[in-house]
């Protein structure tokens, strides 16, 4: 019962604006009060500062539309909204319908909460990975393969590239834009951490155990896998997750 009473929208989402401070303080007078509102707050990411209001070419978003989600914590549903992922920020934009007044707040980033698109059928949520750079970060990861011994995610991020002008006549301008790019990371059963899968078989082998590499290896071979494929990645793991 705790659990249900401590749900509310309020507790979860980020909102900017008047309107949508007062209609969070308004909700805020029916909490009962043991400090999970606080700490959900603070543990809400900050907007970012984001160039997009320069001209560019591309979108700091996934899709520009916001598209129907439901939202969970852990397994519990909270609700039916819509959603728009600003991979940019890494940001989660949602609103409680899709017209276009209606302010967005931001998906508070709290582990526990999970989106599940209902257009695509794509589950995201926030998880602590370890990049190419074996930097740990966090960040929204889309599930894309669940298995008993390991989850495969992809992660959806866009990289902004400042434009040029031209020195003189003979070269060309070019404009700013954002670039669209995915990543793929997998997460072993009992672990919390994800981990970056390399696009050659020498990086994604040296990801598993000595024990296991030999047998990846030759089904890599047989099954003439394209690591950079993900079609090719989902079979690997249905793979791993048979033996």
């Amino acid at each position: 019962m705790m659990r249900t009473i401590l749900l509310p929208l309020a507790f979860l989402f980020f909102y900017t604006g008047s309107y949508a401070q007062g209609a969070t303080s308004a909700k805020l007078d029916n909490f009962t009060g043991n400090g999970y509102a606080g700490a959900a707050f603070s543990a809400m990411r900050k907007k970012l500062n984001s160039p997009s209001d320069l001209e560019t070419v591309g979108s700091v978003y996934i899709d520009e539309r916001f598209v129907p989600c439901k939202v969970f914590y852990n397994d519990e549903m909270i609700g039916n909204f819509y959603y728009r992922h600003n991979a940019f920020n890494d940001e989660v934009e949602i609103k409680d319908t899709q017209f276009g007044e209606q302010p967005e707040s931001s998906l508070a980033t709290i582990k526990e909460l999970r989106l599940v698109d209902e257009l695509d059928n794509k589950e995201l949520a926030l998880k602590a990975y370890k990049n190419k750079k074996d930097v740990v970060r966090n960040g929204y990861l889309y599930k894309l393969n669940e298995g008993d011994k390991y989850d495969l995610f992809f992660k959806n991020s866009v990289k902004f590239t400042e434009g040029t002008n031209p020195v003189n006549s003979m070269v060309r301008a070019t404009p700013n834009k954002f670039s669209h790019f995915t990543e793929y990371y997998f997460m072993k059963d009992g672990d919390k951490l994800a981990h970056y899968i390399g696009k050659k078989k020498s990086e994604f082998l040296r990801a598993f155990e000595k024990g296991k590499r030999d047998s990846i290896a030759n089904y890599i071979k047989e099954e003439k896998i394209n690591l950079k494929k993900e079609e090719d990645l989902m079979k690997v793991f249905n793979y791993l997750n048979s033996i």
